[in-house]
């Protein structure tokens, strides 16, 4: 469980300062999690969850990660005045692929 939460928040490039943050815990505290040295409430799983855009069964059984939430993720951290761009290769991406 702890390998999965650290995998996926290195997938989306936080720092575990950054991590730690987004989840209003210290930093000490979340290099515990990912050690496997200390647990995590139900409370926090769900906001872990929430954060790397993971299901609560991904993250406990390894099982039902979802991929398009990821996705989202990274186009959600995108800044504005690239998103044009984006759009201009989703388009030409999905005109080749027809």
């Amino acid at each position: 469980m702890y390998m999965r939460i650290r995998k996926a928040r290195e997938d989306l490039g936080y720092t575990r300062e950054k991590f730690a943050e987004l989840l209003d815990v210290s930093v000490s505290y979340m290099a515990e999690v990912e050690r496997g040295r200390t647990g995590i409430s139900v409370k926090m799983l769900t906001k872990i969850c929430g954060v790397l855009g993971l299901s609560a069964d991904y993250v406990l059984f390894g099982e039902g990660r979802n991929e398009d939430a990821l996705l989202l993720d990274k186009i959600h951290r995108i800044d504005d005045k690239y998103l044009p761009l984006l759009d201009r290769v989703l388009t030409e991406l999905l005109a080749i692929s027809e």
